[in-house]
């Protein structure tokens, strides 16, 4: 059986989980077995913003050194540069686009931080599946994908297009055929169509009614919510990945 991981920050004891790094929860990573430390960076939604932060890897590495002393599966993503959010605003130029910058920053921190388990983003142009192999014949000509196993899509995070997800995610898998593949904010109705293609995703998603069962129309208010929620969005996520271990995710 195929498995296809679902990462998240949950709202009880749940197996893996991710940490936005510009807002780290931390209450319920001592329950997970594997832990993503994410860049954050939807700091870009502002458009003003045009770089993270002074000493922001140095404070994503002491999140991700603290959760190492619970969990002994963690990576951490090397930051990156969207281009979904407001196109072209944050390239240099045409030649040194949001992919040279994120190109640079793997370059960069894979070197000066060698014992680390860096997932390894992959970023394109916004809407242009295609703009991901100028991504990925730049990390083979660096040589980073013979040195790293656990590569990340993300140019999709806001993408609402199903055939576009689709297309980017087939040609990530064509090209980087015997690596582990992550995909940042994949919807559920994207997934039916692309889970054989990849190994885990992420989402916070459920905060919101999946479906009419829940007799709501309105992001969750509280714990009992939450944990309703997230519960419902749980049961359809592995209805669709067929995956019927349940186990004890969904007793509250």
């Amino acid at each position: 059986m195929h498995v296809v991981k679902f990462f998240t920050y949950p709202p009880k004891p749940y197996p893996y989980v991710i940490v936005n790094s510009n807002r780290p929860q931390l209450s319920m990573v001592r329950y997970a077995k594997e832990v993503i430390v994410d860049s954050g960076v939807e700091i870009f939604r502002n458009p003003n913003v045009k770089d993270y932060p002074r000493n922001h890897v140095n404070k994503m590495l002491k999140i991700y050194s603290r959760i190492k002393q619970f969990v002994r599966d963690v990576w951490i993503v090397v930051p990156d540069y969207p281009d979904d959010y407001h196109p072209k605003s944050l390239w240099i130029d045409e030649k040194h686009t949001n992919i040279e910058r994120t190109i640079d920053n793997i370059l960069n921190y894979t070197e000066k931080y060698k014992n680390v388990n860096w997932i390894i983003p992959v970023q394109g142009h916004n809407k242009k599946p295609e703009s991901i192999l100028r991504s990925i014949n730049l990390l083979k000509d660096f040589g980073i994908v013979d040195k790293f196993d656990y590569f990340a899509i993300a140019n999709l995070c806001v993408e609402s297009d199903v055939e576009i997800m689709y297309r980017t995610i087939k040609l990530a898998r064509d090209n980087l055929r015997d690596k582990k593949l992550h995909v940042f904010g994949l919807r559920l109705n994207a997934l039916k169509k692309i889970y054989q293609l990849i190994d885990s995703f992420d989402s916070m998603a459920w905060t919101r009614p999946v479906d009419s069962s829940l007799n709501a129309n309105f992001s969750c208010k509280n714990k009992e919510q939450r944990i309703r929620f997230f519960d419902r969005w749980l049961e359809k996520y592995l209805s669709i990945v067929n995956n019927n271990t349940l186990d004890n995710w969904l007793t509250p």
